[in-house]
């Protein structure tokens, strides 16, 4: 596999991954909406439960109040078990993506170092020649003073 061919291969792990947390990102913020609908939704309920309340209620009505706060909690318990669960797979995308973005990084900076190597061994062997053309000139200068 060429360094090239690496390189893509490692920029569109990133990407794919950078997709997959935007996908979770999104779950997540759909579970922390879904919690805030239904704390709302239960101060409404309350309310309407101590206005009810205040004027009586029948045995028939508490209980049916009694049963409607506990489907509430029940819902609003999945909620937090689903956001917990999206916290988690946001958790684990990120440290995935942050991993994938310094296996990029580190390949970057190898393929930067080898090509400043390569530069560096071109230049010097440009320079022996260099050094060498101006040592035969040199000497046959030599030869031609005597």
């Amino acid at each position: 596999m060429s360094v090239q061919s690496l390189q893509h291969y490692r920029l569109q792990i990133e990407e794919q991954l950078k997709m997959e947390l935007a996908e979770v990102t999104q779950q997540l913020l759909q579970a922390e909406q879904s919690i805030a609908r239904l704390a709302d939704d239960q101060r409404q309920q309350e309310e309407r439960y101590r206005e009810e309340t205040s004027q009586g209620l029948t045995i028939e009505q508490l209980l049916e109040w009694q049963s409607h706060f506990e489907a509430q909690a029940a819902a609003t318990e999945q909620a937090r078990r689903t956001l917990a669960h999206w916290q988690l797979q946001w958790d684990e995308a990120r440290a995935k993506l942050v991993a994938a973005s310094q296996d990029r990084r580190t390949l970057d900076r190898l393929i930067e170092r080898y090509r400043e190597a390569a530069l560096t061994e071109m230049r010097r062997r440009e320079q022996m020649a260099t050094d060498e053309s101006a040592h035969h000139r040199f000497a046959g200068q030599g030869d031609t003073l005597s």
